[in-house]
């Protein structure tokens, strides 16, 4: 599923995982040729391969060629790594400006560790439960010193510990790992708690989804997003996405220029309402930005829209459907920002198994999918004018076999 709540994964978010009896020893580090571009674009790409048990973190080339198979598994006994990586890990989407890799341990866990890209090595690891279940969902480095971490969850009983209040951005000493402070997120709505989700950059501001459920996920609010200033340390904008709900993390287009965001709707029973799913498309040159159209693919294609999403060219957009309304398994498709056209991709035969999308263009011309049920990543090369060519699909974790859930940059 999208979001790692309790009534999901608490089962599964073990510290050790239980499936992999011998966990195999790192495949070590892996050190990328330097490129022209003075450090402007990713250098490849972190694979979290899962079955919700146990984790295996893959590092692959933009083009997802596997380049480390195993970088640290769950299990995996490594000087430093005090806490064991669970079944339930992200990565940040946005590549950390010190080059570390970073890895977030979600729900019952609540720890970051660094590493050293080059040998795999652990450079640090931080709790940031305090106190509570905090389900760090995102990380983004926002200058050479401090770093943001999202907190979806909210602290039912606060005040026992600093900084023990989730719903949240903590504020990190990236240098010294250690909290520092926290930014609230705004929810008026007593019913509701914000569940700060995943970050990205508009401008000198980092954008914030806000996924808006009760504490039980009975209840879900109308999408939001909300726009932080480093500078100080405050929700400087929000922008509201109206009749539309459980949206995902802002996608920016490569000029800058546009941004986007796609919302599922409510689920119910493995249901879901097209007509509060869609992708809405902004002018992030304005601040806050402007609700330019929407796109009309839920009601078009009968199908919730699933949240991951990402630019392929300044117009085309990589997306993803759930299957179970008008097609059995999860389908993938472009969708054109200016005019909403589609060019469907690919299908499942089951639903559930599609996970993150991933493009980098400016800086390498292939689109990745994350399918777990084909247990690969799906392989697009995009053209200038947007058309999309299938690849081979590529192996991610051939030895210890789990399948490709999420997928950050580097």
């Amino acid at each position: 599923m999208v979001k790692s709540d309790p009534g999901f994964l608490s089962f599964v978010v073990l510290l050790v995982g239980c499936n992999v009896a011998n966990p195999p020893g790192s495949t070590g580090g892996v050190s990328f040729d330097g490129g022209s571009d003075g450090g402007a674009c990713e250098r490849g790409v972190v694979i979290v391969a899962s079955d919700y048990t146990s984790t295996n973190i893959v590092i692959s080339s933009l083009e997802g060629v596997t380049q480390s198979e195993s970088f640290v598994s769950s299990g995996a006994v490594k000087p430093g790594l005090s806490l064991a990586l669970s079944g339930d890990v992200d990565v940040p989407v946005v590549p950390p400006a010190s080059k570390r890799v970073v890895i977030i341990d979600r729900y019952g866990t609540d720890v970051l560790t660094w590493m050293n890209l080059a040998d795999a090595s652990v450079i640090a690891q931080l709790p940031v439960g305090t106190g509570f279940d905090s389900n760090p969902h995102d990380y983004v480095e926002v200058d050479s010193t401090r770093a943001f971490v999202t907190r979806y969850s909210t602290n039912p009983a606060p005040g026992k510990q600093p900084f023990d209040q989730g719903g949240d951005l903590l504020i990190l000493d990236a240098t010294k790992f250690a909290i520092t402070g926290r930014i609230a997120m705004p929810e008026e709505n007593s019913a509701l708690q914000p569940c700060p989700d995943g970050m990205t950059w508009i401008g000198s501001d980092v954008v914030v989804n806000l996924q808006r459920f009760s504490a039980d996920f009975s209840q879900v609010g109308d999408g939001r997003f909300v726009g932080v200033s480093p500078a100080t340390n405050a929700v400087e904008w929000t922008v509201n996405v109206a009749g539309l709900q459980n949206c995902g993390r802002v996608a920016v287009s490569p000029s800058g220029n546009l941004a986007a965001i796609a919302c599922s709707s409510q689920e119910k029973a493995n249901a879901w309402n097209p007509a509060g799913s869609d992708i809405v498309v902004y002018d992030s040159t304005t601040t806050p930005p402007n609700e330019l159209r929407r796109l009309g693919v839920g009601t078009r294609l009968n199908a919730a829209i699933q949240p991951s999403i990402a630019f392929a060219t300044e117009d085309a957009i990589l997306a993803t459907t759930y299957g179970g309304n008008a097609t059995p398994g999860d389908t993938s498709f472009a969708v054109s920002a200016t005019t909403g056209a589609v060019t469907p991709l690919s299908q499942e035969t089951q639903a559930y198994v599609f996970g993150a999308v991933h493009c980098s263009p400016g800086c390498g011309d292939v689109c990745l999918l994350a399918d777990a049920a084909a247990n690969d990543l799906q392989r697009w090369q995009v053209s200038s004018d947007g058309g999309f060519i299938a690849l081979a699909a590529a192996t991610v974790d051939p030895d210890i076999g789990l399948p490709p859930r999420t997928i950050g940059g580097l």
